[in-house]
């Protein structure tokens, strides 16, 4: 082989591997993507139903994705509307019902939502159609009902709108608040528990069931 074919294939190898390393250190190089964050809108609807109207608040990022909620709900629930309307308001709430808004509309998925003192902004859950009805007993035997989507967001609104005194311990029970309540006091619990509000319930022999 002579010198100068020898050379060339000598610079022809190095040129190879030079190309190499540069495609591997291309193929291992992390790639960049500037990822759009999509920020949710809050919508209030009113479902027309043949017994009743339904006044609840949507987590959406279009106001065509909660129209499908709404046809979701349904379905879940077997129900049918006459009508319904759909009115976005997260930007006209006031100051004194911020409270969670952006860090829900940031970070929450789709679903139903409810504004409860002073917990602020929650979603119900993407998979929850229908809220449940709890009862909270101490250990004096004092009784609070609480509509919320699980046991665990029914004691932190227990335990946030029932403060304790200094040194106090709290200690409580969770029960279905269904079990047991007289026919007679469920009133309006089905219009409660479709949509919210999610809070503290208090019965009331004229108006029903309040929440607050």
């Amino acid at each position: 082989m002579s010198r100068r074919f020898a050379r060339g294939c000598i610079r022809h190898h190095e040129a190879t591997r030079v190309h190499r390393k540069a495609h591997l250190r291309c193929m291992h190089q992390p790639q960049q993507k500037v990822m759009q964050h999509m920020r949710m809108n809050l919508y209030e609807v009113e479902i027309e139903r043949e017994d009743r109207r339904v006044r609840g608040y949507i987590v959406s990022p279009s106001e065509p994705r909660a129209v499908r909620l709404v046809a979701e709900h349904n379905n879940e629930l077997g129900e049918e509307h006459t009508s319904f309307t759909l009115q976005r308001i997260d930007e006209d709430l006031p100051d004194d019902r911020r409270e969670g808004l952006d860090d829900m509309l940031e970070s929450a998925p789709v679903g139903f939502a409810s504004y409860c003192d002073p917990i602020g902004w929650i979603v119900h859950a993407a998979a929850v159609h229908k809220l449940r009805f709890f009862r909270i007993e101490d250990r004096q035997g004092n009784e609070t009902f609480i509509i919320a989507p699980s046991a665990d967001v029914a004691a932190a609104i227990y335990s946030t709108g029932t403060p304790l005194a200094e040194g106090q311990h709290r200690l409580f029970r969770i029960f279905d608040g269904l079990e047991n309540l007289p026919e007679e006091r469920r009133g309006n619990l089905d219009k409660l528990l479709e949509a919210g509000p999610v809070g503290i319930a208090e019965f009331d022999e004229e108006a029903g069931w309040l929440i607050w």
